[in-house]
């Protein structure tokens, strides 16, 4: 027969000739005779070499195409894989991160609201500590001015008082006349009174002293009637002065005390006809100069009874 193939019919495996027109077959062991044709045989050999080669160019594109897939497959398994894992770590990180800002936004909120409670706090007890304070200063200082008026209270007088005194309604007369003659340089001759020194009026003056203790100041205030005598002629000259009382106070057992050395006010004199006499020439100024003048005294004017025999 022709052969029109190299292959084996019954395997189709590869045939290789051992002798002239036999054949063996190398897959399943099978001997063919063959008419052998050796053009055909080339003929054959080439075209089969040929589609060998188609066969290995088609493996080898087939082959290119299959790595360009598995690569192209592979690149995108691998940006799958990259895509995966990002939004994994976007799943997995993202909230992470938003949990832990928030907690730690929770966590500084939660801070800061203990801060401001807490100073919140510490100014209320700063309000309450210093309103304790103020209380506490207020109620002593209530306190001490309780005690300060009741101390006041009891040393302070009244003009009704000084009026009831049987010293100043018997003694401050004729102490003061006693005192205008001591206080004066009149021990001269053609000086002499004209009539009694006239009573006016008086004043009581009351001051507080450093431990709030009042201080009580009376003063008498006269008109003296002076008449100078010349050869010629008697001129008459008006004066006015007082007596003045310091010191006064209660005692602890109710009784009014002074030092009882009247004075004449401010130890004041005027030049009147060439002689100094003990007092003011106008009334209005020893008011203003001995009365108002102190200005530390509350005054209360009052007539107090006389005797002056």
């Amino acid at each position: 027969m022709q052969l029109l193939s190299l292959k084996c019919p019954n395997c189709n495996g590869s045939l290789k000739m051992v002798k002239e027109g036999v054949f063996y077959c190398q897959n399943c062991d099978s001997e063919f005779m063959a008419d052998y044709d050796k053009d055909d045989v080339e003929y054959q050999k080439m075209k089969t070499e040929a589609e060998l080669r188609k066969q290995q160019l088609n493996m080898a594109e087939s082959g290119a195409a299959e790595r360009a897939r598995k690569a192209k497959d592979q690149f995108k398994i691998k940006l799958i894989g990259i895509a995966v894992g990002f939004i994994l770590l976007l799943i997995i990180v993202v909230p992470t991160v938003i949990v832990t800002l928030k907690t730690q936004r929770e966590a500084q909120e939660a801070y800061l609201q203990q801060q401001r409670e807490r100073e919140e706090r510490q100014e209320a007890e700063a309000r309450e500590r210093e309103e304790r304070l103020k209380q506490e200063e207020e109620e002593r200082l209530a306190q001490e001015a309780a005690e300060r008026q009741a101390i006041l209270e009891s040393y302070r007088l009244s003009t009704d008082e000084i009026v009831a005194d049987s010293f100043f309604t018997e003694n401050t007369n004729k102490t003061f006349l006693v005192q205008l003659w001591d206080n004066t340089n009149l021990f001269y001759d053609n000086w002499k009174w004209n009539e009694q020194p006239e009573y006016i009026t008086s004043f009581f003056l009351t001051a507080k002293d450093e431990d709030d203790r009042e201080q009580n100041i009376l003063i008498s205030i006269y008109k003296i009637h002076w008449d100078k005598e010349y050869e010629d002629r008697t001129e008459h000259y008006v004066m006015y002065d007082g007596a003045c009382f310091y010191n006064i106070s209660r005692n602890e057992d109710g009784t009014i005390r002074s030092d009882y050395a009247p004075d004449s006010l401010t130890f004041n004199s005027e030049i009147v006809a060439n002689q100094f006499l003990s007092g003011y020439t106008d009334y209005d100024q020893l008011i203003r100069q001995e009365i108002y003048g102190n200005a530390d005294y509350e005054y209360v004017e009052f007539t107090m009874p006389q005797d002056i025999d």
